[in-house]
């Protein structure tokens, strides 16, 4: 009965369930994996070890991909990234070129709070289907291109127990991909502290 109710639900139930999932989301950890494709249409792979605490912490490192080792974390109070390569440290704008991606996304826009941010009524539920051998639900969601760098729509894979999107794949006007996220491994208020920040 209760699987029969999930499937009938609507677009809107599932945002709503969405949302407030984000709003009981302290922090996490995650393997996030990136794949971003420029107007050339070539793409950039990586994989980071990714850290979030609300009110918006954000800590990168490379596991793989360019500048594999390097570390990056925004601070939202300073509204700064720290960076780490090697033994250098530097404080830098999250505006700055060298950390936004190849069509500019920036640190602040890679993470599970600032997905489900752009959720809203005009999603639609489209499917159940198995991810990462868990069970998830597949929203559609129209975007804003200006706001989107590009992308007018965006496929986000739900965790049907977490309600948290874990894999999220955005598409231009033409059916391209912009960029295709997945959350692995993820842990959820796991009891970070800004410790867990400072590099």
């Amino acid at each position: 009965m209760m699987l029969i109710a999930l499937v009938s639900m609507s677009g809107g139930e599932l945002v709503a369930k969405v949302k407030e999932a984000g709003k009981n989301l302290r922090d996490y950890t995650a393997r996030m994996e990136s794949k971003t494709h420029d107007d050339k249409g070539r793409m950039e792979y990586k994989l980071y070890l990714q850290k979030y605490m609300r009110p918006g912490y954000v800590y990168m490192k490379v596991i793989r991909g360019a500048n594999k080792g390097g570390v990056a974390v925004y601070h939202p109070d300073r509204k700064k990234v720290r960076v780490k390569k090697g033994f250098l440290k530097l404080w830098l704008s999250p505006d700055d070129n060298r950390l936004r991606s190849p069509k500019g996304h920036r640190i602040y826009e890679s993470h599970i709070p600032w997905f489900i941010s752009r959720l809203n009524n005009r999603a639609k539920f489209l499917h159940e289907a198995t991810l990462f051998g868990r069970k998830v639900y597949v929203l559609e969601q129209p975007l804003s291109p200006t706001k989107n760098y590009g992308a007018v729509r965006a496929r986000y894979w739900i965790d049907a127990e977490k309600f948290l999107p874990v894999m999220v794949i955005d598409y231009d006007e033409g059916g391209k991909i912009v960029r295709s996220v997945k959350f692995k491994n993820l842990k959820v208020n796991v009891g970070l502290t800004k410790e867990d920040f400072k590099i």
